[in-house]
């Protein structure tokens, strides 16, 4: 019985000492054993199924973040003056999702983050990554990798929307080209922020002109 219990624990040290430590040296960045006993003492493993919310929006103190090992997560908020649902990102397999305005401003998180399939993801509460910031220096090099590809997204993703229909489709296609059968019509249409009827379009459209070049 305690090895069934002690199964998580093992795998977590596995997944941040054979996934996670690799690919930081490769960014250059190096943990030091004791800072990585620290992580593994304070991050939670979690198997997540499809549909599930691994964040509501709310307080800046119940704020986590989080290492997609697998399965695809969406991010999206509800605006309460149109009564409507936008989309902020959707994030695939060995991405991490954290909000670096709400952690580094103290800033409520307005986000609301679901699965889309089943995974596993390793998270860290802020407190915790405080903590690690504040004991070990090191870490502090890996912010600038967890705030460019933030803001690297976000301008990317607002010019992709300032384009037409058949464009956007055709983007977003070219950047995920898995996806489309992986997830949601509905899903992807509010991704785009298009009509499910116009998606459906232009993408009859793309595939049409994917034909003819074969």
């Amino acid at each position: 019985m305690k090895a069934i219990e002690n199964e998580p624990i093992v795998r977590l040290e596995w997944l941040i000492r054979e996934e996670l430590v690799p690919k930081l040296e490769n960014l250059d960045i190096y943990l030091t054993e004791e800072c990585i006993e620290y992580i593994i003492l304070n991050s939670k493993l979690e198997q997540v199924a499809k549909d599930q919310y691994i964040q509501k929006n709310g307080s800046y103190i119940h704020g986590h973040l989080y290492f997609l090992y697998t399965g695809i997560a969406f991010g999206f908020y509800h605006d309460q003056l149109t009564d409507r649902r936008f989309a902020t990102r959707l994030w695939k397999a060995n991405e991490i999702i954290f909000d670096t305005n709400s952690f580094l401003n103290c800033e409520d998180r307005i986000e609301d983050i679901q699965m889309l399939e089943d995974g596993e993801l390793i998270s860290i509460n802020y407190n915790s990554l405080k903590v690690l910031l504040d004991k070990f220096p090191e870490v502090f090099a890996l912010l600038p990798y967890l705030t460019i590809p933030f803001e690297k997204h976000s301008t990317f993703y607002q010019n992709m929307l300032k384009s037409n229909f058949k464009k956007r489709v055709s983007l977003f296609l070219q950047h995920n080209p898995t996806l489309i059968n992986k997830i949601s019509i509905d899903t992807i249409a509010l991704y785009l922020n298009m009509p499910k009827s116009s998606f459906n379009r232009s993408y009859a459209l793309y595939k049409h002109n994917k034909d003819d070049d074969i």
